[in-house]
């Protein structure tokens, strides 16, 4: 007996655009990443990762059709969520991009993770979200910030202009579309808790948030 599901509501398609865009987004970024790559090996890892992001996209493309969703309208009310930010923090070399893209990513896929689980969608999702990128930085830029104080505290400069325009654009996101998280009294914890693990990220590639 084939299976039927319920349509999806206005909340839920809100949810599912911004996902279905941020993973959109995440691919292109990697992708640029791995094509400005100053090694071979950083290449292809990078467009590993860019892959990885292209299907959470079309996992939620198989998702969306079975409840007669349109996926790509649903995304497409978050076109143009980056360009700001990318116009703002336009890096001068390839590890300031590669930090930008483990902030961004990192944060956002916090956001994302928060957003889902308060609209009960996408349970123990932590691994086919994980692109991979912040394993990635651990063990290719942690070693260089560790031995490098000076290149640590060039980045760690860096990482917080960038961070900062993350924390604004997530605000922005949650005031704009406020049936993401649903109580609007519930911004203020989710911003606290992305700033949060954005610091624990920080510690692990021994940059100061």
């Amino acid at each position: 007996m084939e299976r039927t599901y319920e349509p999806v509501d206005a909340d839920t398609a809100e949810v599912v655009g911004l996902i279905a865009y941020a993973a959109l987004a995440g691919m292109t970024r990697l992708a640029k990443d791995g094509d400005q790559a100053p090694t071979i090996g950083a290449h292809i890892e990078h467009a590993r990762m860019a892959a990885r992001a292209f299907r959470v996209f079309e996992q939620l493309e198989i998702w969306s059709e079975h409840r007669g969703l349109d996926l790509a309208a649903a995304a497409g009310e978050y076109s143009g969520l980056f360009d700001d930010l990318d116009a703002r923090t336009r890096p001068s070399t390839w590890w300031e991009r590669s930090v930008k893209t483990y902030v961004t990513l990192g944060m956002f896929t916090d956001l994302l993770h928060e957003v889902a689980e308060r609209h009960d969608l996408f349970p123990d999702q932590d691994e086919a979200w994980d692109l991979g990128q912040g394993e990635w930085e651990r063990a290719n830029l942690a070693p260089r910030t560790a031995s490098d104080e000076q290149l640590a505290a060039r980045l760690s400069l860096w990482a917080r202009r960038v961070a900062g325009e993350v924390l604004g654009l997530v605000r922005s996101t949650l005031f704009t579309h406020p049936l993401l998280a649903q109580d609007p009294d519930a911004a203020d914890a989710m911003v606290a808790w992305v700033t949060k693990r954005h610091k624990e990220r920080m510690a692990e590639i021994h940059l100061k948030a």
